[in-house]
């Protein structure tokens, strides 16, 4: 599923329902990867740097975006400084995807 850029300012809930932060944007992975869904950036701001949260098999109920993830993992996903543009680079694309899922998915 893709989700669209109107994510920015929902709440990120992990898989057990608690809060983890808001999503402050939206990234595309390159056309390489097999990632439709993106990956969004929570916490942060215009200065400091943000988790990225891998969206694969989220979901958007009530207004609030659900992972299936869980807190540890969301917490412990590498940092990166505010990205210019809506595509990750293929680097920090790769880093996302085997945060999350083990092994990026090259197509």
């Amino acid at each position: 599923m893709t989700f669209p850029h109107d994510l920015v300012g929902r709440a990120l809930h992990a898989r057990d329902g608690r809060p983890v932060g808001r999503v402050a944007a939206v990234y595309q992975y390159p056309d390489d990867l097999r990632a439709p869904a993106g990956a969004a950036a929570i916490g942060g701001g215009l200065l400091r740097r943000a988790h990225l949260v891998d969206l694969q098999d989220a979901a958007v109920v009530e207004g609030v975006l659900t992972v299936p993830h869980d807190r540890h993992t969301i917490n412990s996903a590498p940092h990166f400084a505010p990205l210019i543009g809506d595509t990750l680079s293929e680097r920090d694309a790769v880093k996302v995807r085997e945060h999350y899922w083990g092994a990026a998915q090259p197509a």
